[in-house]
């Protein structure tokens, strides 16, 4: 992998604008020799050729270059300054291509007052004084601190890319500001900044390169210290949230990264001070010791995490599993994991560590829209589990709906055993069993939700079973029972969200984005559904082989005649005429859907969870795809509700080991890009949404007569992968599957998939 160098602009302090530059005595432009030659070895490190460089006057500067310090406030280099601090009456050299060096060799910071802000903005450091101005005169005592953290100080901040093009059409004065930073003579990635109106700045981004990046993308940091460092120490314990520090303004997806950017940064709070760097970010980094690579475990094991982050982000959360299964595990001091490897199947098996952190800055009561707000981190660790007794099968959150459920447990030799399911609130006994068993085998514990009656329902959401094996080993588990299952197969609701149309900034491709939409969701794919059974149809089915009420279809857009989304989502998704939901373009940011410029109206995963849930007991949907920037964030882990866990997909790996009814769901971790261009053709998101339903409904064979409803969903998601790869570019998008892999359009089979049954369904 190509290393992304780090010599960059780390940190700039913004200049006060307005503030006049202290008097230099009018000092005429000179050819100067050696003398600052040693004041420029000390800055860059090396000799560099000074002949050339001129003393300047003080009325002859610019209002904005980079001004470089030879000493600077902390006795060390700095990264240059956009103007020159109001405070020094010292020389200055024009170095060439609006770089400046100020020779401050000499200037005792220890004299300086205390600094006050005197203006609405200011972002130097905490050692440079305002100008006085005429009279001077005492500022009067130091303001208070500011205490806050700086995810707080800095979250009204708004950050977005500027692209040039547009705004040379529609905002001639930004466009002017854009192209009056001085040009850049570096080689690696710097940062140049200027202040832009009365509360924003713009920031120049040069010769940052991206192209060997494949899950880092460009982040703008910021931070109130220059000198805190950049990353710290994560632990499970939490103290490490009490570090502040760097923290994320605002990001560019890797295969965006261009050679210049510009990037604004508005509603800048009135703050004390504020430094900007650029880093390539792609979330935690984890690692896991304490077992090498398939080393062979047994009970209990204990291992030790690295967790390194950003060094403001706080309230990290922490999840563990076994190749996707819950598992026994403790987090304790020094960041060590305990894992009682006896309650996972035996065998070659990775543990995942996962972190999740929320590092950007921004208002909870304003999300931005198609930014990503949470991150996170994979640690593996591969390793051979072996042990006399185990747990095989916990059969977790099975459905009443089997009749009766099994857990499976293995032994290695013969040996005495027993085994107890009761009730946790109670210890009451449901179930007993015991005796000699005289080989090496599997044991299966049948319970069929029932008292001890063997008649009576048990009416509780959770069971306990408890294990023991006289070699000697006990088990002990809760388990959950599905009471809030899934929606019988019915129809699709299809809804998107209109782009304005009136917006030609870009040319007429909102006009474009909704023509597409209305061509292919509320034309093609309702029609679709709706004609389900008709003889004269693409698809031609017979409830015996698909179900029956699957013919129920309909598609209404949030547009001008639909504002609010609660209006016709609420109503429709709490129908049961609707199994399935396909939201075909929208705006998103993992935690809301909506918004933008044109509509503001937005609907958050609580309301559609809420929404769903008005159906009753069996509120989960059936099959959900929601093409919307970061609908699949991993952010339910943070204690947040995810989109996929709004519309009640639980985690593959759990469906995959129990008997449940089953679902399956489409969502997206990155950027999802409106349309691209795949073969010459230009393809949007809802062309992209009605491919992906045709083919799970339909399966590979697309004609009269030859479709096939049994093709399972993540078959279907392959094969939109295969046709539109420009969709996700150097992953971006991140399209994530979500429930049941095997899931099938047919309800019919519903009940072999709970039992884990895919003798109907189809892969290849």
């Amino acid at each position: 992998m190509k290393t992304i160098t780090h010599r960059i602009v780390g940190a700039i302090a913004l200049c006060m604008t307005g503030a006049s530059h202290a008097q230099t005595g009018n000092m005429l432009e000179q050819s100067v020799e050696t003398p600052i030659a040693a004041l420029m070895a000390d800055v860059f490190g090396f000799q560099i050729q000074t002949s050339t460089f001129r003393l300047v006057a003080e009325d002859q500067l610019p209002d904005s270059g980079s001004f470089w310090l030879a000493k600077g406030p902390y006795g060390k280099p700095l990264p240059p300054y956009p103007c020159l601090p109001s405070y020094l009456d010292v020389p200055i050299y024009d170095i060439g291509n609006g770089q400046f060096l100020v020779d401050d060799s000499g200037f005792d910071y220890g004299t300086l007052r205390q600094f006050r802000r005197t203006t609405q903005y200011s972002t130097s450091t905490s050692l440079m004084p305002p100008d006085d101005g005429e009279g001077g005169g005492d500022p009067g005592p130091d303001p208070t601190p500011d205490t806050r953290r700086n995810y707080e100080k800095f979250m009204a901040h708004l950050f977005s890319v500027i692209d040039t093009n547009a705004a040379a059409q529609v905002d001639i004065n930004l466009y002017n500001a854009c192209i009056s930073f001085p040009p850049d003579t570096n080689t690696s990635g710097t940062l140049q900044i200027m202040k832009y109106g009365t509360n924003a700045v713009i920031i120049k981004a040069n010769h940052f390169d991206y192209s060997a990046e494949t899950e880092r993308d460009f982040a703008l940091l910021i931070c109130d210290s220059v000198d805190k460092p950049l990353r710290k120490t994560v632990d499970f314990t939490g103290a490490s949230d009490a570090q502040d520090g760097w923290l994320i303004q605002g990001m560019v997806p890797r295969n965006l990264v261009a050679d210049p950017m510009f990037l604004l940064v508005s509603n800048i709070a009135q703050i004390d001070k504020a430094f900007f760097r650029a880093i390539p970010y792609g979330g935690p980094q984890i690692g896991i010791t304490g077992a090498q690579p398939f080393d062979v475990v047994s009970n209990t094991i204990t291992l030790q995490a690295t967790i390194n982050d950003l060094s403001g982000v706080t309230n990290v959360q922490f999840e563990l599993n076994v190749d996707g299964a819950s598992a026994r595990y403790s987090l304790g001091t020094n960041n060590t994991i305990s894992i009682e490897t006896k309650y996972n199947p035996n065998g070659i098996a990775n543990i995942y560590l996962k972190a999740f952190s929320k590092p950007r800055i921004f208002d909870p009561a304003n999300l931005p829209d198609n930014a990503k707000l949470v991150f996170s981190g994979i640690g593996a660790l591969p390793v051979d589990f072996e042990n006399d007794t185990f747990l095989a099968f916990a059969s977790d959150y099975a459905s009443p709906d089997i009749g009766t459920n099994y857990v499976l447990y293995v032994i290695d030799k013969a040996q005495q055993v027993e085994a107890r399911i009761f009730n946790p609130a109670n210890n009451q006994t449901l179930a007993s069993f015991g005796g000699y068993v005289p080989f090496a085998t599997t044991i299966a514990i049948p319970w069929n939700f029932t008292l001890a009656d063997h008649v009576t329902p048990y009416t509780n959401d959770t069971y306990g079973v408890h294990f023991v094996a006289y070699d000697p080993t006990t088990l002990d588990i809760t388990n959950k029972i599905d009471r809030e299952g899934v929606r019988t197969g019915a129809g699709c609701y299809l809804t998107y969200q209109e782009e304005d149309p009136f917006d030609l900034t870009y040319g007429p491709g909102n006009i474009y984005l909704n023509d597409q939409a209305n061509t292919w969701i509320k034309g093609a794919l309702k029609t679709l559904y709706k004609d389900l059974y008709k003889p004269t149809s693409l698809t031609q089915y017979t409830t015996s082989q698909v179900g029956t009420n699957r013919n129920h279809s309909d598609c209404i857009a949030q547009d001008l005649s639909n504002v609010e989304w609660a209006a016709f989502l609420q109503p429709a998704l709490s129908n049961s005429i609707y199994s399935d939901f396909t939201l075909a373009q929208a705006h998103g940011n993992g935690y809301q859907i909506g918004g933008g410029t044109y509509f503001l109206n937005r609907f958050t995963t609580w309301d559609l969870m809420g929404w769903l849930k008005n159906y009753g007991p069996y509120w989960r949907l059936r099959k959900a795809a929601i093409w919307s920037c970061w609908s699949g964030a991993d952010n339910s882990e943070t204690g947040e509700l995810g989109f996929g866990q709004a519309c009640g997909m639980r985690p593959m790996g759990l469906q995959a080991r129990s008997y449940m009814r089953k679902n399956c769901g489409l969502f997206f971790g990155g950027k999802v890009e409106q349309a691209w261009v795949t073969s010459g053709q230009t393809v949007t998101t809802a062309k992209a949404a009605a491919f992906l339903d045709q083919a799970w409904v339909c399966g590979q064979f697309q004609w009269p007569g030859g479709c096939d409803p049994t093709y399972a969903f993540e078959w279907a998601v392959r094969a939109l992968l295969g046709q539109y790869p420009e969709m996700n570019p150097n992953g971006q998008a991140q399209p994530r599957l979500y429930g049941y892999p095997s899931m099938i359009y047919a309800s019919v089979y519903d009940d072999e998939l709970m039992l884990l049954d895919e003798t109907h369904v189809k892969h290849n």
